[in-house]
Parts: structure tokens; C-alpha cells; sequence
């Protein structure tokens, strides 16, 4: 059908807007003024239906596309224990008993909680979680709490023992099992150590990675999000995860709306069997089109991990951290996650297969390693496979210049600084403070900047991630950046990362009718009421796909 959206402040470009435009077979054909729309000479001549959509005056921006977050992981969590905003570990225990208790799960069933973030505890001691906490909440039930980061996490006694992790449990590369001072694994897994137990959990079924898209692309949708860029496989699943997500979209399909559009990031377990498993399997991609609606599954990138998280204190820094003082000094930098040759090697291999590489660095000493792997395979203004850094988050002016001279896209997290402000200081000092999360500096750089949430390791509503770039929570406000770049770091920037600029991210003759009717006009409020935007109605490829 086609259909016309007139009487709306419609955003094209930087103080560019128009009041119309016309939608047919998904995409945008033409733009301009109510009248030059309603009045286009190829409907009198077409004896075909015209949905006409009153924007009322409403502000209207292109869809969001969220350049890196976990769409799984945004559903998984909302059937789990939710740690956000816990202001103590006995919060904490009383989530967790009352989770247990409302969702009566099967004897031995694995509980799963997230959004830990014992730097926000308010009351009692700010401190990590132990086995004997999480004890406190079941024993029945092997019980395993994610840290916000994603990077630590918690264990009861029951799944460390279901792991088969004791006190003669050996290091591990990239990882930390912390014990006590009789040798006891404390039940605090940082970084790959992780996967010790959660190789122990019993996979999910087709059907619960089902449940778990759709919940989140109702959330998405909710939001304004159309698109993204999205971490859900970590190797051997992938033709698992890839038959939940084309199930869900054939069930969209026969509703008659579209789903979202996801762009597959997709992790290797530091295997380069994995990795060539990929790569062999990018030219089947997309695994799930319209003829209408165009691509919604198809493989973008290879993710890999370069070092940790700044909570955790496991970033990779150049200089040590300021206050971890007592642990051991080999972990008082934080923790490269690869060794160099293999980031490289496999950096190399991805180039040549034609694969973009997206890597995880937040300290600076991570993302130096991932600048010299990817300078191996990029040039002074040539990065054709926009081989990119997520994170980028403790930088130096050093590091910017190399992004921008071989245009090393970044895909930021604004939201991150919410709760990383508060110990940002205590971590690497004022100086090296004020040179971080320096979006504005990149901006003038020349870095290809995109946003994103990591939901939901933040928040996944884009003005939450939008009011953060441009307010920064009044923290060094000279590395804001103003409304019209923040909404493009959401939109085209985010269409570039992921190599759809041509068809999504502008609205634009011949890009998908992918946009976003907005409460207020954010163009003209004052920054300070960013945060409070609402979505009024979500439209994806000419189809609506949120109403409030």
C-alpha cells in the first residue's frame, strides 16, 4: 500500500526539514511539502489504496539503529532476577528470594540475574558478591548474578561446584577465579573465567531464544529502534540462534508487520576453526529478506575481546590502576584478554576472507593493541571493512589521531558514563579523566562515531544514550556534542558501521520508510528535558510497528 505522512517537521539533514513524504512498496519515494505530496500526480493516475498518516505536527527522525548491544540478552534478562538499582547485598538477597519465589522455577533449574552494579550500593558495604550471599537466596538452585558489565560474574556454591570449581581450580588465560586466603573460589569470576560455568548451563531451546527476541524487539520497537548491531553469537550456536530469529520473523510475516532488523556481530570463542566456520557462512547471508522489507538477518562482523571493563577493573591500561592497590601486581593493569599474535591472526584472516572485525577495547592499552593489529590491514584514509572498536572509553589524543588518519570507526556507549562518572577519577586520575569518553574530540578528529546502548548492559532507550552525549551528566561538558550530531551518531552514523547507509539511517528517496514520531521537538527543547522524550509511533519499511 502506498501510503503519505504529511503535516510533520520531518528531519532530512542538519537544520534541514521537510513537512512530507511519500511511502510506496516500503521505501520512500519523494519528500517535500504537504501539498506537493498529497497532491503527487502518480496517485490521480494508480486506482490504489493511499494510508494517509496525520504527523499532526510532530517531530519525525529516522528510525534508530543501534550500532552494539545483546538483542538475547536484552529478552533473557527480562525473565531473570533484575540487580539494577539494587542499593545493597541485602537488596540484592531479597530480589533474589522474591524472583525465585514468583517464578517457581523446576528443582535444579539454573536462575540467572543481571545489572549488578555494587559501585551504586547505597547502603552497607560496596563490595563485591560471594558465594555465602548468593547462598543466602538459594541452595536449591545453581544461581549465577551478572555484573552490569557483563564481565564478572557471581556464583553461588551450588554452580561453582556444578562447574567443578574447587580450590585446586587452575588460572586461566584472560580470566581470574579469585579465592580466599585458604585457597577457596570466593564464587567472583572475572572475565574468561566466566565461561568455566556458563559452558555448565544447560543451552536454550529454540523456543526460549524465541521468547526472548520477541520481548526484545517489542522493547525495541517501543523505543524507536528499527535496526541494530547485535552480539548473540558466541560459535557454536549459531545455526541454533539463527533458526529461533528466522522463525520469529516468518511469525511477523504472516501478522503482517516486520520485525528488527539485526546485523550480526558474531563471536568466535578465540577459535579460528570457529572463525572460518563464519566467514564461510557470510556468503549465505542475509538468512532472512523481504522482497518488500528487505534484509532483517545478515552477518556484518566478527567480535572479538581485547580486554575487560573499567567497573571490573579489568580494562587494560597503560598505566595502573589507582585504587586496586592490594591485588596482585600482574592484575593492577588489567587484563589483555588475547595475546597479540593471535588478535592479529585473526584480524588478518577476517580482512582476508572480506569480513569486517569489530573489536571490544575500553582501556588504552587495549585499544593501542587492536589499533596495531588493525593498521596491519588498513591505510592512512583506506579502511574499507570499517574494521571498528567497540567501547573506546579510557583514550588519549595519541590513539584519536590513529583512529581518524585510517578511519577506525567507534561505536560508543554515551550511557556508560551515567555510572562510570562516579569512579572514572579513583580509577585512572583526573588527567587521564578528562582525555576519556571523549566523543566531542573524536567528533573533531574526524572519527566515524556511531552510538549505542550494550543493552542491556545500559539502558536500551536511545534518548537515555542521546541525553548522555549531549549532557553528560555536567561532567567535562567539552567533550559534548550538540542534538543534530547525537541523532545522527543514533541514525546514519550507526546505517554506515553497519554498511546500510544507502537504504537506512536518512530519510531520503529510495531508503526503507524506517522512522520515528517523536512527543517533543529535540531540535529546539532545552537539552536538559532530552531525557524525557517519549515515541508516539515506530514505523518500519512503511509498516507500523509501535503505537503508543
Amino acid at each position: 500500500m502506498v501510503k503519505i505522512i504529511y503535516n510533520g517537521k520531518i528531519y532530512l539533514d542538519r537544520s534541514r526539514f521537510c513537512e512530507a513524504l511519500l511511502v510506496d512498496g516500503g521505501r520512500i519515494v519523494k519528500t517535500g511539502s504537504s501539498k506537493d505530496i498529497l497532491d503527487a500526480a502518480p496517485l490521480k493516475s494508480r486506482k490504489i489504496p493511499v494510508e494517509k498518516i496525520n504527523a499532526d505536527g510532530t517531530l519525525v527522525v529516522p528510525a534508530f539503529y543501534d550500532s552494539h548491544l545483546h538483542l538475547m540478552w536484552v529478552g533473557r534478562r527480562m525473565s531473570g532476577i533484575e540487580c539494577a538499582g539494587a542499593k545493597s547485598v541485602d537488596d540484592v538477597i531479597c530480589r533474589g528470594r522474591e524472583t525465585i519465589a514468583r517464578l517457581h522455577p523446576r528443582m535444579g533449574a539454573c536462575i540467572l540475574g543481571s545489572g549488578l552494579d555494587p559501585d551504586r550500593f547505597s547502603e552497607g558495604e560496596k563490595r563485591d558478591l560471594n558465594r555465602d550471599d548468593l547462598d543466602k537466596i538459594t541452595t536449591e538452585h545453581p544461581l549465577v548474578i551478572s555484573r552490569h558489565c557483563g564481565h564478572t560474574i557471581y556464583c553461588n556454591s551450588l554452580a561453582l561446584k556444578t562447574a567443578g570449581l574447587s580450590e585446586s581450580a587452575p588460572n586461566i588465560e584472560g580470566g581470574v577465579i579469585e579465592k580466599d586466603k585458604n585457597g577457596k573460589p570466593t564464587g567472583v569470576l572475572r572475565e574468561n573465567a566466566g565461561a568455566l560455568v556458563k559452558r555448565k548451563m544447560p543451552p536454550s531451546s529454540v523456543e526460549e531464544i524465541k521468547e526472548h527476541i520477541r520481548l526484545a524487539m517489542q522493547k525495541a520497537h517501543s523505543l524507536g529502534i528499527t535496526s541494530c548491531g547485535s552480539y548473540d553469537i558466541n560459535g557454536h550456536d549459531f545455526d541454533t540462534v539463527v533458526k529461533a530469529y528466522c522463525q520469529v520473523y516468518d511469525e511477523c510475516k504472516r501478522a503482517g508487520f516486520p520485525g528488527l532488523r539485526v546485523s550480526m556481530q558474531c563471536g568466535i570463542s578465540g577459535s579460528e576453526e570457529i572463525l572460518t566456520s563464519h566467514l564461510e557462512r557470510k556468503t549465505q547471508s542475509p538468512f532472512w529478506e523481504d522482497k518488500e522489507w528487505g534484509a532483517f538477518l545478515k552477518m556484518q562482523s566478527i567480535k572479538l575481546f581485547a580486554d575487560g571493563t573499567l567497573g571490573g577493573q579489568t580494562a587494560w591500561l597503560r598505566q595502573p590502576y589507582l585504587d586496586n592497590q592490594n591485588t596482585p601486581a600482574e592484575h593492577r593493569f588489567g587484563l589483555p584478554l588475547i595475546q597479540q599474535e593471535k588478535l592479529e591472526n585473526f584480524v588478518q584472516k577476517a580482512a582476508a576472507g572480506g569480513m569486517q572485525v569489530l573489536v571490544h577495547a575500553i582501556g588504552d592499552a587495549g585499544m593501542d593493541a587492536v589499533l596495531c593489529a588493525f593498521e596491519k590491514v588498513t591505510a592512512p584514509g583506506k579502511n574499507p571493512l570499517r574494521h571498528g572498536i567497540i567501547h573506546c572509553q579510557i583514550t588519549s589524543p595519541d590513539l584519536l589521531e590513529r583512529m581518524a588518519r585510517n578511519k577506525i570507526p567507534a561505536l560508543v556507549q554515551p550511557g556508560f558514563l551515567e555510572d562510570d562518572m562516579h569512579i572514572l577519577e579513583s580509577r585512572v586520575g583526573k588527567e587521564r579523566a578528562l582525555k576519556s569518553y571523549a566523543w566531542g574530540s573524536m567528533q573533531k578528529l574526524g572519527v566515524p562515531v556511531s552510538f549505542s546502548t550494550d543493552a542491556p548492559v545500559s539502558d536500551i532507550n536511545p534518548f537515555h544514550c542521546i541525553n548522555w552525549a549531549v549532557n553528560r551528566g555536567g561532567y567535562n561538558g567539552d567533550e559534548r556534542v550538540d542534538i543534530y550530531s547525537a541523532v545522527d551518531a543514533y541514525t546514519s552514523a550507526c546505517a554506515f558501521s553497519g554498511f546500510n547507509e544507502n537504504v537506512l539511517g536518512r530519510i531520503k528517496p529510495g531508503a526503507f520508510a524506517d522512522l520515528v514520531f517523536l512527543d517533543r521537538d529535540v531540535f529546539s527543547i532545552p537539552v536538559e528535558d532530552i531525557a524525557k522524550t517519549k515515541v508516539l509511533r515506530t514505523i518500519c519499511a512503511g509498516e507500523t510497528v509501535y503505537l503508543k
